[in-house]
């Protein structure tokens, strides 16, 4: 009896054994791609964010020379005390990480040469001399280098003209009068030790009130260039913060990312690729780098939060050759990795690594805080006449006085410091206008507070368009409707809640019945009011707890929520189709349409998106085939 009863026993054992090691393998092997897709977006949110601070660091530094600039429209002749004072003044090490220095280079003749050699040894620099020597079309001098410190000091004099990828930047700069980055380059400032490439930021300096419409007149105005050199290893270091013991980061100029065009590299040692990597490209003042993403880790063990479900599914696999319950246990994991996987779908992370400023207003403030000089772009964004402005204390264009504010950007002037900050102000008609504001103080020769240097950039379309962008993103722009890409997130978050609470709901196709026949009729703007009008019928049909949604063309999606049962979706169906078939009054003339709709419900036809979708779709289709102006339930079931 014992010798015929074991295989019996043992048959169905290896059965359970194998359809359980399987079942387990295919779930592991879910849990891992789930984790690794989570793994490359969290990589690509970081490397997002590295990106975006690259960039954002970039823009202050062009702040910086903007402000450098603005020296000269504030003041006829800027001494190298002033300029010194006003780049110690901005604590570049603290506030500005990366930057070597700010410089002023101005163009020369050949026939000047001697006399700017004699009048820079006047200054105090005996040994001043023109380098590199050699007889050139066209020269140029570092005169201002700050601070002045011990690797600055090696710049001085230096003819950055005579190098092909600094004149090619500075051309650029000087015709279009818009600042420049650099291609790769060897600094003056390299010694042996320690060296790094490096790239140079450009901005050009026009006389005052000069004509700058073409490049001919920019060339007639044209005084010298503002600009300021970075080592590229203690720039983007600074700029990645903590993330570089994570990410390996390459820097390359331009779209080729050989090794000559290498600008930076955190790990050089670790091998070329990664297990997660990325590729980004960044365009910085007309100037195209290549940042490529590697992760730093190797191959990673489980991390804790997959332990339990790894013991989850050894348990499960040895239920089932135990208890031969393997059915009832898959179906069950099965579902808890359809709402993980739900989960971490529906918690993606989306950037925007674009941001669009206005142009940007410079003036110059007395020691009260009242405007001496306003250039153009400031007088328009303000809307005052420039007469109104000078002489007016700047915080008076403050939705309210805040006299403790005032005295503390006082305080902070007389010692030096500059300030950055997010203010409101008021334009001439009252409209409330969003800024970003610097103020940089401008101290004497004795170290006496002169006034302020004052940059305010534009930040109120910027906003608006944020919330415009996001409208259309998620809204049909003839009806009105939600469209499919906001549909389908609202249906999924549907999904969730119905699996989480074990309800029911409903989705509607609905496709209008001889539209086109009244499109080509009546023509194309009659069928938009047609379409406008049906969606506005259906909506009437519908309770504001539903989700009804254009899918394109004459095509529509409702989702009924709460729905008991299919007479239910029938009814909204019936009530729907009763309001379409009433006759529609297009441009004078009276015309008809019907509708075909298909219903699929939850989770009688489907437990996910693509099958109840798909299943709603082709019940419409079976309501055309069989007439039109029906409504037809799924014939399917999971």
């Amino acid at each position: 009896m014992l010798r015929y009863m074991q295989p019996a026993i043992i048959i169905p054992t290896l059965i359970a054994l194998i359809v359980g090691t399987v079942a387990g393998g295919i779930a592991w092997q879910r849990i891992e791609a789930a984790y690794q897709e989570a793994q490359q977006r969290a990589f690509d949110a970081e490397t997002s964010e590295i990106t975006l601070k690259i960039d954002e660091r970039f823009k202050a530094y062009r702040q910086v020379l903007r402000g450098a600039r603005a020296l000269f429209a504030a003041s006829r002749d800027v001494t190298r005390q002033e300029w010194g004072q006003y780049v110690d003044a901005l604590r570049l090490s603290e506030d500005y990480p990366g930057i070597q220095g700010v410089g002023l280079a101005v163009p020369l003749r050949a026939a000047d040469m001697e006399r700017h050699e004699q009048a820079m040894r006047a200054q105090g620099f005996a040994d001043y001399r023109l380098t590199p020597s050699g007889s050139r079309t066209e020269y140029t001098a570092i005169i201002y280098l700050e601070p002045f410190d011990w690797r600055n000091q090696r710049a001085l004099g230096f003819d950055m003209y005579s190098e092909p990828v600094r004149r090619e930047a500075m051309a650029r700069s000087r015709e279009l009068g818009i600042p420049a980055l650099s291609g790769k380059v060897r600094l003056v400032q390299e010694t042996a030790a320690d060296s790094q490439a490096g790239v140079l930021l450009y901005l050009p300096v026009f006389r005052q009130d000069a004509a700058l419409a073409n490049p001919a007149q920019r060339e007639a105005a044209f005084r010298g260039w503002v600009y300021s050199p970075f080592r590229m290893n203690d720039l983007i270091s600074s700029a990645i913060g903590d993330a570089a013991s994570r990410v390996r980061l390459r820097i390359y100029d331009g779209h080729d990312t050989t090794p000559a065009n290498l600008l930076f590299d955190n790990h050089p040692s670790r091998p070329e690729h990664g297990p997660v990597s990325r590729r980004s490209v960044l365009e910085l003042d007309s100037r195209v780098w290549t940042l490529v993403f590697d992760s730093t880790s190797g191959e990673d063990p489980a991390p804790p939060a997959l332990r339990p479900e790894q013991a989850t599914i050894m348990l499960i696999c040895a239920l089932f050759v135990l208890l031969t319950a393997s059915f009832c246990a898959t179906r069950q994991r099965a579902g808890e990795l359809v709402r993980i996987s739900a989960s971490l779908r529906s918690s993606e992370t989306r950037y925007s690594t674009l941001v669009n400023l206005s142009a940007d207003g410079i003036a110059a403030l007395d020691t009260n805080l009242c405007f001496t000089y306003l250039n153009p772009r400031l007088i328009k964004l303000l809307g005052f006449q420039e007469t109104e402005l000078l002489g007016r204390r700047f915080d008076s264009l403050w939705p309210a006085t805040d006299t403790t504010h005032s005295l503390a950007l006082t305080e902070r002037l007389r010692h030096g410091q500059a300030a950055t900050w997010e203010e409101q102000l008021r334009s001439a008609g009252g409209r409330p206008i969003t800024v970003i504001v610097t103020l940089a103080p401008h101290m004497d020769e004795t170290g006496l507070l002169q006034g302020g240097i004052l940059t305010i950039t534009d930040i109120s379309e910027r906003k608006a368009a944020e919330e415009r962008i996001h409208y259309l993103a998620t809204h049909d722009p003839l009806t009105g409707l939600a469209n499919r890409a906001m549909f389908m997130e609202q249906m999924n978050n549907s999904l969730l809640i119905a699996q989480r609470y074990r309800t029911c709901f409903a989705l509607l196709f609905l496709d209008l019945d001889r539209f086109k026949e009244v499109n080509d009729s009546l023509g194309h703007a009659a069928g938009d009011a047609l379409l406008q009008e049906t969606a506005r019928r259906m909506r009437h049909c519908l309770r504001a707890s539903d989700l009804l949604a254009r899918q394109g063309g004459d095509e529509f999606l409702a989702l009924l929520h709460d729905i008991h049962d299919m007479d239910e979706a029938f009814a909204v169906a019936d009530k729907i189709r009763r309001s379409i078939g009433a006759p529609f009054e297009l441009d004078g003339q009276a015309c008809s349409v019907s509708v075909s709709i298909g219903i699929a419900l939850y989770p009688n036809h489907g437990h996910d998106l693509e099958t109840l979708t798909r299943n709603a779709d082709a019940a419409m289709y079976r309501s055309k085939l069989s007439g039109r102006n029906g409504t037809t339930a799924s014939a399917d079931a999971p």
